[in-house]
């Protein structure tokens, strides 16, 4: 009798199933030609306001001085920032000395960094052989170390205004007159991401801060040694903001957290740059369908220790609609658990392993809303609506 009625029902459920996922798949966005729109923002930024510029200013120096005469009621809150530990100084949170000693290491081998000569000429002489110089360069990066690589027109409203990481060129104007920028992602490590905001995650941003410097060094002295122009842009050395470029290299899109999310690897990349004149073809932005999921997810903002991201609707900043970052509430929290966090990165369900199931659900989240409200009603099942670091043995949040 049971199996009767299942062989009598059988062909209805499949039918309800079939019907279901045509449903849940129909290509609704596809077909509406949903297209990433972006607007030009109506200022550039000037490097002396981001909080690493004002960090390193020291009392009872002219920069100092300087920058809190135009900015007074900035110096009262900075100064508040600075009696904290810095990163890797002892005294916060999460400080563990091995560990910390270990990124310090991969931070400080950054400006010794030289390219091989012998290396650079052999690279070079391939990419001036090659009949496809772009696709050759790219493959260089890959070479090198990098997951994806992007090639975009430079748009100078995402220059600095002004230099502010150094005393020595504090305040000069950034002028750069490559047409191109070239832009690269490296990966962090999906087990020590895991683990943020504790200090294993400060040790593995330093070591792709590393890499990505490596890598952008290389090619512009490869570039170079082809007599063209040529810059690399990487930890405290940018003149440039990178985000918006590998966004438009088809490298990601910007998510709620104002950081790439990019394919297969979400949030938990970091960027590297090189601007050039030499000539190249331009790659076209992609829809992930990251700024629709970032609406209805909110992971980040609900998790983010130190309550720096925006959980409502985008705002204008500098007439572009995004969601607003507190980054000064963000850095301070930085320097009370000396770590860079990372919690906003490893909690987005974009930043899951790069496998054929993960990269299975990002590839249907463009086709409908309805898929991205089940995608994620799934991840807060699966892998919890609250954050909670691999290892639990350590300091609670």
């Amino acid at each position: 009798m049971t199996k009767r009625v299942f062989k009598r029902f059988l062909p209805i459920l499949l039918l309800i199933l079939f019907s279901s996922l045509c449903i849940l798949l129909f290509p609704l966005d596809l077909l509406r030609r949903r297209k990433l729109q972006y607007r030009t923002p109506n200022q550039r930024v000037d490097e002396r306001d981001t909080p690493f510029a004002r960090m390193a200013r020291v009392k009872g120096t002219k920069t100092y001085q300087a920058y809190y005469a135009d900015k007074p009621l900035q110096q009262k809150k900075d100064d508040h920032i600075r009696r904290k530990p810095a990163l890797f100084e002892p005294g916060s949170l999460y400080y563990d000395h091995k560990i910390m000693m270990e990124g310090e290491r991969w931070f400080d081998r950054i400006d010794h960094i030289h390219p091989s000569m012998s290396n650079v000429k052999s690279w070079s002489k391939q990419l001036f052989s090659s009949a496809d110089k772009t696709a050759a360069m790219k493959s260089l990066i890959i070479e090198l170390g990098a997951v994806a690589v992007g090639i975009t027109k430079l748009d100078p409203v995402f220059l600095y205004t002004h230099k502010g990481r150094f005393d020595n060129d504090y305040g000069t104007p950034v002028t750069l007159d490559h047409s191109n920028v070239i832009v690269f992602l490296v990966e962090m490590d999906y087990r020590e991401m895991r683990r943020a905001p504790y200090a294993e995650t400060l040790r593995e941003s330093a070591l792709q801060y590393y890499r990505a410097a490596y890598i952008a060094k290389h090619v512009e002295a490869v570039l170079r040694h082809m007599g063209y122009e040529a810059k690399a842009h990487y930890d405290a050395h940018y003149d440039l903001m990178l985000p918006p470029f590998a966004e438009r290299a088809g490298l990601g899109e910007i998510g709620r957290n104002n950081i790439l999310v990019a394919d297969k690897f979400g949030s938990r990349v970091r960027i590297g740059a090189v601007t050039t004149d030499m000539p190249l073809e331009y790659d076209q932005p992609k829809n992930l369908a990251v700024r629709p999921f970032c609406e209805i997810c909110k992971k980040c903002a609900d998790n983010c220790p130190s309550r720096a991201l925006s959980g409502e609707k985008p705002e204008d900043v500098r007439g572009v609609q995004k969601w607003p970052t507190e980054v000064d509430r963000c850095y301070a929290y930085w320097r009370a658990v000396g770590t860079d966090c990372g919690v906003c990165m490893a909690v987005c369900p974009f930043s899951h392993k790069n496998n054929w199931f993960h990269n299975a659900v990002r590839k249907t989240l463009p086709l409908n809303p309805w898929i991205r409200h089940v995608a994620l009603w799934f991840d807060d099942r699966i892998y919890g609506r609250q954050w909670k670091p691999k290892d639990m043995a350590k300091k609670p949040l």
